[in-house]
């Protein structure tokens, strides 16, 4: 085919595309429109999840009049004159492709008028082309209407998806910015009911608490300026008591915007090295302030990533900042490593390394059976433990049982224990296709994030069958009305998230595996959990009557074993 020009249609539909993906994206440009505008109030309205309609109203600086058919004209911009201007880049906005993508894809109303004007000026356009404009009564700043998403590009569509799951998007990116900008006071409605508002005074933890709760941000620390930082951070940290089974939780901008970088997150998650659980993640609020010419924005379409000139030094700041609150809040001298105790035989004893003994040999013994796990080769059939004829010792560092058998000495981890015995359990009840479900006093309101809405609603009947009653309510709130049996010890939240975080991209039996090992780690007894004689007994007793007493669902051994001939190798005796 010869090579041709584009139709102008067709060239901004494509434009558009690339612009924007769903109504989240056209709230976004909006939304930061109006940052940049200086507004100190801004009010964000949808319906049907953004496909009916938009509304983004603000008292910012407002549009001349003579400039607003220019705006909707692409790359026009106030923001940016020359190539050198990308150095110094102090706006959300600068591209000049957000008003004219959107127009494209919609029917589309500006109102506008600056404070010097006597009235507002208005200008509507469908499909990109002007239908009317003119003038009109209005307050200083601008109101923009999206109506129709999408109705001239109807392939856009089908890539969207649940009404619930849109709103959810766009109420992230609301929430998002609202958290960037704790001085502007925020109102988000759906569907003509006000979700949040924020107070707009300026203090990152009361916009915290009225988007998740006080109770969250009563767990929040604010982040103390570090001397060490090359860069400047701000932001909010949870104590290590609250995290996530996902990196959802972690927030990160750099001055003022939004991103998502690879780089800061690990920072985040460097800090708190020692003091979660593998698995677990922070919840994080980190806003990083950059020289406007030490970090590139104009590398991604809807400018999700950004580009540091130095990114060691924003990887450190972050990192240091960060650790140095927690170190100075939340003690963790049980993590630093203790020296050597040398023993009290006199004033010429040695410490037990330094006389030879080294249980290297006996532990890789104890270990070998997890060789097969671990390379993937042919799994040898476990040998039956005679586990119901052990005599409880007791415990060390309320972690491990200790008990003696016929055969030797048995450290049994009460929790990847307890783990298995769940887990096997619900496996059983799904198999069974009969539930034990622990009905809740009063059903639990839980706030879900887009992600685990998608989850709640493609893994309904597996959410069901394991135990897991939960319904919508509302537009991002699902009702959780009951949990598994069993798992009196899980906070029915936590156990809720930890789920919806399980990889549910997995299809057939690996699906309901990965939700019922979820719920069995929530549900176990915990590492430093004291427990009597008679609870290790139980215990041990169940977990002899597991299908697979040998291996937690995670793949850690639940017991090893160091045998009568181990020990009298060790002492010498043998």
């Amino acid at each position: 085919m010869p090579i041709r020009e584009l139709e102008a249609r067709v060239a901004a539909g494509i434009a558009a595309g690339e612009v924007i993906e769903r109504p989240a994206s056209v709230v976004k440009e909006l939304l930061e429109n109006a940052l940049d505008a200086g507004a100190s109030h801004v009010s964000v309205e949808i319906r049907q999840g953004g496909l009916a309609h938009i509304r983004v109203a603000d008292d910012g600086c407002g549009i001349d009049a003579a400039d607003l058919p220019i705006a909707f004209r692409r790359h026009a911009t106030s923001k940016l004159s020359s190539l050198d201007d990308l150095d110094s880049l102090g706006t959300l906005g600068f591209r000049g492709e957000a008003l004219p993508s959107i127009a494209a894809a919609a029917h589309v109303r500006m109102s506008t008028r600056t404070a010097s004007a006597d009235g507002a000026a208005f200008i509507e356009l469908n499909g990109g082309n002007v239908a009317a404009q003119g003038t009109e009564g209005g307050a200083p700043g601008t109101i923009v209407t999206v109506d129709a998403l999408f109705s001239s590009i109807p392939a856009r569509l089908k890539f969207l998806r649940s009404v619930p799951s849109e709103a959810g998007r766009v109420r992230q990116v609301v929430e998002q910015l609202a958290l960037a900008n704790p001085h502007v006071a925020l109102t988000f409605i759906t569907d003509k009911r006000t979700t949040f508002e924020t107070p707009g005074n300026g203090a990152l933890k009361d916009t915290f608490a009225v988007l998740f709760g006080h109770e969250q941000a009563e767990a929040m620390l604010e982040l103390a300026p570090s001397s060490h930082a090359a860069y400047k951070v701000e932001g909010l940290i949870g104590l290590p008591s609250l995290n996530r089974a996902n990196r959802v939780a972690i927030r990160t901008f750099v001055n003022g915007r939004w991103v998502q970088s690879r780089s800061l997150t690990v920072a985040i998650e460097e800090a708190y090295t020692g003091m979660l659980m593998e698995g677990r993640y922070p919840v994080a609020v980190v806003l990083l302030t950059v020289p406007p010419h030490e970090v590139d924005v104009n590398v991604h379409p809807n400018k999700r990533e950004v580009r540091f000139v130095r990114e060691g030094d924003a990887f450190s700041s972050v990192q240091r900042t960060v650790r140095e609150t927690l170190t100075s809040r939340v003690p963790v001298s049980e993590a630093r490593t203790l020296a050597p105790v040398p023993t009290t035989m006199g004033s010429n004893s040695r410490t037990l390394s330094e006389q030879g003994f080294d249980f290297t040999v006996a532990l890789s013994e104890a270990r070998a059976s997890l060789l097969p796990l671990i390379t993937g080769a042919p799994a040898q059939p476990a040998p039956v433990r005679p586990l119901s004829r052990l005599r409880i010792l007791g415990q060390i560092a309320n972690t491990y049982i200790v008990a003696e058998g016929p055969d030797g000495m048995y450290l049994v981890d009460q929790h990847a224990a307890h783990e298995s015995v769940l887990f096997y359990q619900l496996l059983h009840r799904w198999d069974a296709g009969a539930p034990e479900v622990q009905p809740l006093l009063e059903p639990m309101p839980v706030d879900l994030s887009p992600d685990e809405q998608d989850t709640a609603a493609s893994a309904g009947d597996e959410l069901h069958r394991l135990g897991l009653q939960l319904e919508r309510f509302g537009e991002s709130t699902w009702l959780l009305r009951a949990v598994p049996a069993g798992m009196e010890r899980a906070s029915p939240e936590a156990l809720l998230r930890g789920v919806l975080a399980a990889p549910h991209q997995l299809g057939g039996s690996q699906r309901h595996w990965a939700m019922a090992a979820s719920i069995a780690c929530h549900g176990a007894i915990r590492a430093g959990q004291m427990l009597d004689a008679a609870e290790m007994a139980r215990l041990i007793e169940a977990l002899e009557n597991a299908s697979d007493p040998t291996y937690c669902p995670h793949g850690r051994p639940t017991t090893v074993k160091l045998t009568t001939g181990m020990l009298e190798r060790e002492f010498g005796r043998a």
